[in-house]
């Protein structure tokens, strides 16, 4: 995938849909494509996230696994990611605030997967250096944080 790929990717994730074609460029060019075949997990509950993750292809679900009680647990799919016209963060949304981050969630791929990894410290960096690029991403990452609270609170309701 070429820069000019990676910035098309980039410009349909929420986070990154506001910005320039300069800003995306230098974002673009921290990234690099990874692909994964089916079964295989980009990254584990409870690990350490270091990489910001878009989906370009393929299909991942967010599994959490969650404790029963004594040596029992339960996996419990949080969400899946599917291609889709718009493409969804995978993991570690805190590196652009310069927070570390535990995964909350396991990623683990259903098909063939093609996934744009951005190294957090590095983005952070960058995102730091220009406070207006900084602005248009948090109030991006506040209204994404914003829909998955009200999704979570209708999920509690329907239950």
């Amino acid at each position: 995938m070429n820069t000019d790929q990676v910035i098309e990717v980039l410009r349909k994730c929420g986070v990154f849909s506001g910005l320039s074609d300069r800003e995306l460029r230098s974002i673009a060019k921290l990234g690099r494509c990874e692909t994964f075949e089916a079964g295989d997990t980009i990254y584990s509950q409870g690990n350490s996230g270091t990489q910001l993750f878009v989906l370009c292809e393929g299909q991942v679900s967010l599994d959490r696994t969650i404790d029963l009680g004594g040596k029992r647990k339960a996996k419990v799919p949080v969400f899946v990611q599917r291609e889709s016209p718009f493409r969804r963060l995978l993991g570690n949304w805190p590196a652009l605030v310069g927070q570390e981050h535990v995964q909350m969630c396991t990623a683990k791929c259903h098909q063939p997967t093609t996934v744009i990894s951005i190294p957090s410290s590095e983005l952070n960096a960058l995102i730091a250096e220009d406070p207006e690029m900084r602005a248009k991403i948090l109030e991006k990452l506040v209204l994404l944080l914003r829909d998955r609270i009200v999704s979570s609170y209708e999920a509690m309701e329907a239950m």
